[in-house]
């Protein structure tokens, strides 16, 4: 949270809660990766028993380049995945969520800063995503809606539904404090009675010709 608590926040605001990005964003790359790990090792395994029973190993050079070229998809997927991993860690380091009393506060990257600020009053809407993984660790991504249909998450959060349960109730609490605030709605302009026919003016038309019978 240095970043955010290094912001200059505005009059009376405090900050509330910070989601904390779950542990699960690093090791994510490393699951999904690992299934196919395990079959490019088996498809390894089953060719070399179908070459050498088909005789082409024992050819010369044959089996150093079939193990070589395996070897170098091995070393390459590897690598592939461990710049991922890394990248993770950076990322992982360098991302901070802040909710305020005002405010909620997205801000990611390290050496290129990318900051999100959505004021809780222009909210439209909040919901929560949880897959298989997510259920089971825990943790889960938050979309929020805002005025104009712009949208921003809080990705892979621990407890979600409780964050957005605090999100829900800081919006709830200023509502309320909006409508204390505002001046109430003026009634409106009581309607004037209606005149009996003695009461209104005699130089109207029908009034006068009464008035004359009733002298008579």
């Amino acid at each position: 949270m240095r970043f955010i608590r290094k912001k200059n926040f505005l009059e009376g605001e405090v900050l509330l809660a910070s989601p904390k990005l779950h542990w699960f964003y690093i090791i994510k790359p490393l699951l999904i990766s690992l299934p196919f790990l395990i079959f490019l090792l088996m498809l390894w395994s089953d060719i070399s028993i179908l070459a050498a029973a088909a005789g082409f190993l024992s050819l010369a050079g044959v089996d150093y380049l079939f193990n070589a070229l395996f070897r170098n998809i091995l070393l390459t997927f590897g690598l592939i995945v461990l710049i991922i991993t890394i990248l993770r860690i950076i990322a992982y380091l360098n991302i901070e969520f802040g909710i305020t009393n005002k405010r909620l506060i997205i801000k990611q990257g390290a050496l290129r800063i990318s900051a999100t600020e959505i004021p809780t009053d222009r909210i439209e809407g909040l919901s929560c995503y949880q897959g298989i993984f997510a259920r089971i660790f825990n943790y889960g991504t938050i979309y929020v809606w805002g005025i104009g249909g712009s949208e921003r998450v809080f990705f892979m959060v621990s407890r979600p539904f409780s964050i957005r349960r605090k999100i829900a109730d800081v919006i709830e609490k200023n509502k309320r404090i909006t409508v204390v605030n505002d001046e109430f709605p003026k009634p409106p302009p009581a309607a004037k009675p209606k005149r009996t026919a003695e009461e209104e003016p005699a130089y109207l038309y029908g009034n006068f010709v009464r008035v004359l019978r009733n002298n008579r």
